[in-house]
């Protein structure tokens, strides 16, 4: 008796090659989306996280805490168009000059330690208030509204913009700091369109 030969017809294996490449079609798509989406909230919570860990450290410590742009890490950027996508924590007050407690002034002295410093995805792009460098908290827990370059307002964006993403919301991030110090951010279109328009600049 013959052996019955088992295997695919070459019909049903271009039909199996077609229904996954349909599959394949509709999934990559929606992943790149999910890391894209992953990527933003990811760097939106690290923004949230290090602005609330500056003020919380300003008031254990009784000093001023600064949050500052760094391409380096080791100091803070003076060039207010420099990136937002690096930056750095450090308790600002050792400046032997000045009375303990009250320096702030958004410069590394010797003896001040840095607490943190973070970089988030280069796909990301990070637009800040008009000449936004920093934000230094006092031992209040409220920023310096003296101090120059203070950081009011974060845009947080990838090659899409402000457009709908999961649940109807932007794609992109604005984190708002309060003048109590207290960060919040924001998926609302609107809110968002408003504050690329206050800013005037583009998203991405």
């Amino acid at each position: 008796m013959k052996a019955k030969s088992a295997g695919f017809t070459l019909l049903e294996l271009m039909f199996t090659l077609t229904v996954a490449g349909v599959i394949i079609g509709l999934a990559v798509p929606n992943l790149t989306a999910l890391v894209r989406s992953s990527r933003m909230s990811g760097a939106a919570n690290d923004f949230i996280t290090d602005f609330n860990l500056a003020r919380s450290e300003a008031v254990k410590r009784r000093v001023p805490v600064t949050l500052c742009k760094s391409q380096n890490g080791t100091s803070c950027d003076t060039d207010a168009t420099a990136a937002f996508r690096t930056w750095m924590i450090f308790v600002d007050d050792a400046d032997p000059a000045v009375a303990a407690g009250t320096d702030g002034n958004g410069i590394v002295d010797t003896g001040e330690p840095i607490l943190r410093q973070r970089t988030i995805a280069d796909t990301l792009t990070v637009r800040s208030n008009t000449g936004a460098r920093r934000a230094t908290f006092l031992a209040t827990g409220f920023p310096d509204a003296a101090a120059a370059g203070n950081v009011t307002s974060l845009l947080l964006c990838d090659v899409r913009g402000n457009a709908t993403s999961v649940g109807g919301d932007s794609a992109a991030r604005a984190i708002n700091v309060a003048p109590t110090g207290r960060p919040q951010v924001t998926r609302d279109k609107t809110k968002i369109a408003s504050l690329i328009t206050a800013l005037g600049v583009s998203c991405p």
